[in-house]
């Protein structure tokens, strides 16, 4: 699948967004919902893969600023730490 991956992630770099590739997905960030959406659309169209699935949750502050940064700082801040732990090799 990291083929697919690699092609999806190419055509979110052709948008004014932030993302991070994570194990198990690619969180999206921008600035309104729409640029969201249509970073999905062009990041699912461009895997050439027989088979294609896309998951899309949306959580979306309509009233407040904030981004996931600012989550990962807060759960940091109620720990102690950053959330984050690395495996012994």
């Amino acid at each position: 699948m990291s083929e697919d991956i690699a092609q999806a992630i190419e055509a979110l770099d052709d948008f004014d967004i932030s993302y991070e590739l994570t194990a198990t997905d690619t969180v999206i960030e921008a600035d309104n919902v729409d640029e969201v959406f249509e970073a999905i659309q062009a990041a699912h169209n461009a895997v050439k893969a027989d088979r294609v699935i896309t998951s899309v949750e949306v959580d979306e502050q309509r009233r407040r600023e904030q981004h996931g940064e600012d989550r990962i700082k807060s759960v940091a801040s109620v720990l102690g730490r950053e959330p984050k732990r690395e495996r012994d090799t």
